[in-house]
């Protein structure tokens, strides 16, 4: 799970760099599709997480088998971290009303004449699969480096922090360089949200970190140190 929203807010960072460098309107907003894509990427990186374990359990019930090797486990982690990623977006694209989210980020839904086939599949092309992909592959890269490392339990609460301290610098560097907002509008008030939000989501992930570090440390306390190597 830490891998997971890691790699998802890699992935879907990545996306909203790709839209971001397409918002011609509202330049000091630039940057907002970063950081919405970054967060949104934390919670669909959960998903991909749950759904990757649930493909585990599955391979292991069909297999009848306990355990597996890291390798022989990493074929049902990617497959549920891409369906994890994948099926969300899917469903707001084919489902939901013509919303264009690469000419201009604050455009409006576009007539169903203007939207299906090409410009919905560029869509789902570029900012649904490619950063599922992109996000499944970095999961199972991550799951089984850290299955082979002595050291994975501190991954737990180790990832969650960087990850949750790079949101917190996230609105500082990705908005430096740009104007200052103008006026008083919602446009200009959206960037403000947007640095809100991606904040108060690495501020989330710092304290789960904290948590998660906590109860680790918590049995070996009561033991009285840490257990021997065998």
């Amino acid at each position: 799970m830490p891998w997971a929203v890691a790699a998802g807010a890699i992935a879907w960072g990545v996306a909203g760099s790709v839209r971001a460098a397409h918002t011609a309107n509202y330049p000091w907003n630039v940057w907002t599709p970063i950081g919405y894509g970054a967060v949104k990427g934390v919670f669909l990186g959960l998903l991909a997480g749950w759904c990757a374990v649930l493909g585990v359990r599955v391979g292991r019930a069909v297999t009848r088998t306990n355990g597996g090797t890291a390798v022989r486990c990493s074929a049902p982690i990617f497959a549920g971290g891409l369906l994890g990623g994948l099926v969300p977006g899917s469903l707001r694209d084919f489902l939901g009303p013509p919303q264009p989210r690469t000419l201009r980020y604050f455009d409006g839904p576009r007539p169903a004449s203007e939207w299906y086939w090409r410009p919905l599949l560029s869509e789902w092309l570029i900012y649904t699969v490619l950063p599922a992909l992109g996000c499944a592959v970095l999961l199972t890269v991550g799951a089984v480096v850290c299955a082979r490392s002595s050291r994975r339990d501190s991954a737990g609460w180790v990832v969650p922090a960087l990850v949750g301290t790079g949101l917190l610098l996230l609105p500082h560097y990705a908005a430096a360089g740009l104007p200052a907002p103008q006026g008083n509008g919602d446009h200009v008030n959206e960037s403000a949200t947007a640095g809100i939000t991606v904040m108060a989501t690495g501020f989330g992930l710092l304290v789960s970190a904290w948590v998660a570090r906590s109860r680790r440390r918590r049995p070996d306390e009561r033991s009285g140190g840490r257990p021997c190597a065998p």
